[in-house]
């Protein structure tokens, strides 16, 4: 058993037994054997929770026939759960139970041909730096909670202390199409095939996360290496994402490496680096989006690749999206959508407001590549650009010379502007709300320029959706119930 740092604890807290830690990545891939899970014990006296279809060690047996997986040892709590701790591998189907809490020592795998089933009300924290859950490659993750019941991915620092970065973020890892030859997750390259993502099958089914919050996660491994809240990796459309919300990460919000994942029901708030972001031949669709920045430094809502450097290789990133609000701020320091190294892509019925920057940015020739096609492969259509820029009014980027021409002098102002997109400028689309620092609304009046000016969506979409922005205007805000914005 090799020794990780552990901590026993009531769900109320009380005190705690450490160990020797082993939970830095690096630790990780040089001295924490794979072929070899830790499972933490029980205090003397305190029994584990017994759970259907799941591995474990004392305290938490496996079904009957089942091997063991990454153990689950717990300490009873005076409120009738336990707090258990997760490390190594989880080699067998296993059920997180709700009213328990599962604390992530280190980097927790899912290992192929096995699914981690999360009850709806249960939840995990991240135990620090190091710690992150990953779905590899043949594996799923089947997260179900309810609007009234939501599963909580946290952080283990008690509240008040508690920041973006805090811990890792969860990944799933699938075998749809991407563009790169053999893709590795960013910042478990050194774990070899552990990371490996990408292949042949654009069905490919990661799992499902419904009614499901991400905060404080997104550590930094080493520069420029970083997970994310939420990870898609060659994801399929076998994967159900719907009614996810990430906060205060200090990377991306969620991240897209290729496949052909949908997302629907997403709000990524407070995120530090780009609220969405997408790479390597991502061809889903997106639909009812909310990004939201505060004041605490962040870069754009989409920050959209198809390759890096810039890159027309296949399959090309171009993800249809639709019914987004993107709300900046004054620390906003992206453009509202950078589109980019060879993105195409179609958007449609978004809010862009409030970037001090600029509204979109379309950058690189393959990208631009994308607004000549007939019809256009990248766009931005039936859109309200309201108060961006440094004079509220500037909705396309700057058009650069020199050095800061990064486009060869394409003219996004000109491009958005075009009157087949029927975008609208300068009108206000009645986000009263939205800047609220613990309880913002999204949903516009019910008066608002957004109730028209809509695309209808496509097949395979809500049709229903005739508005801009990702609520009706005077409607059911869809956030309700299960949505939080902590500050720590």
């Amino acid at each position: 058993m090799n020794a990780h740092h552990v901590t026993h604890r009531s769900l109320l807290g009380s005190s705690c037994l450490s160990l020797i830690a082993c939970s830095g990545l690096a630790l990780v891939a040089a001295g924490c054997s794979e072929e070899d899970p830790t499972i933490i014990m029980n205090p003397a006296g305190s029994g584990g929770s017994q759970t259907a279809a799941s591995g474990g060690g004392a305290g938490t047996p496996g079904s009957a026939g089942s091997p063991a997986s990454a153990g689950t040892g717990g300490t009873a709590s005076a409120a009738g759960g336990t707090e258990e701790h997760v490390s190594g591998d989880i080699t067998a189907n296993t059920t997180w139970t709700s009213g328990n809490t599962y604390v992530l020592d280190d980097i927790t795998y899912v290992v192929s041909g096995v699914t981690l089933t999360i009850e709806p009300g249960t939840t995990i924290k991240g135990g620090g730096i190091g710690s992150a859950l990953i779905v590899v490659r043949g594996g799923r993750l089947v997260a179900e909670g309810t609007a009234a019941s939501p599963i909580l991915f946290t952080s283990d620092i008690a509240e008040g202390l508690r920041g973006p970065g805090d811990w890792g973020g969860v990944a799933l890892l699938g075998a749809a199409p991407t563009n790169v030859d053999g893709p590795q997750l960013e910042g478990i390259e050194a774990l070899g095939g552990r990371g490996a993502y990408g292949g042949t099958d654009p069905a490919h089914d990661c799992g499902s996360l419904e009614y499901v919050r991400i905060e404080f996660a997104g550590f930094e491994f080493s520069m420029d290496n970083e997970l994310n809240g939420l990870t898609l990796a060659g994801c399929g459309t076998g994967t159900n994402i719907d009614y996810v919300q990430v906060h205060r990460g200090s990377d991306d919000g969620i991240e897209i490496f290729g496949g052909t994942v949908d997302i629907h029901h997403v709000v990524l708030s407070n995120i530090q680096d780009d609220s969405l972001d997408w790479d390597f031949g991502w061809t889903g669709r997106a639909q009812f989006l909310v990004a939201r920045h505060d004041a605490a430094t962040s870069d754009a809502g989409f920050e959209a690749d198809n390759g890096n450097p810039s890159t027309d290789v296949q399959p090309r990133s171009a993800p249809t999206i639709y019914n987004a609000t993107l709300v900046g701020s004054a620390g906003s320091g992206s453009p509202g959508m950078v589109l980019r190294r060879g993105t195409w892509g179609t958007i449609y019925n978004t809010i862009v407001t409030g970037f001090p920057v600029s509204g979109v940015d379309i950058r690189d020739t393959f990208s631009v590549d994308g607004t000549a096609t007939a019809p256009p492969s990248l766009l931005v259509a039936n859109s309200i650009f309201f108060n961006n820029g440094t004079d509220g009014a500037e909705h396309g980027d700057a058009d650069g010379t020199g050095d800061a021409d990064d486009d060869g002098g394409f003219d996004e102002n000109a491009y958005v502007r075009g009157e087949a997109f029927a975008n609208r400028f300068d009108v206000d689309p009645g986000l009263a709300s939205a800047a609220d620092v613990s309880a913002p609304s999204f949903v516009p009046a019910a008066g608002s320029a957004a109730a028209s000016g809509a695309a209808t969506p496509p097949a395979g979409l809500d049709a229903r959706a005739t508005y801009v922005g990702a609520f009706a205007p005077g409607g059911a805000d869809w956030t309700s119930g299960w949505t939080a914005y902590p500050q720590n």
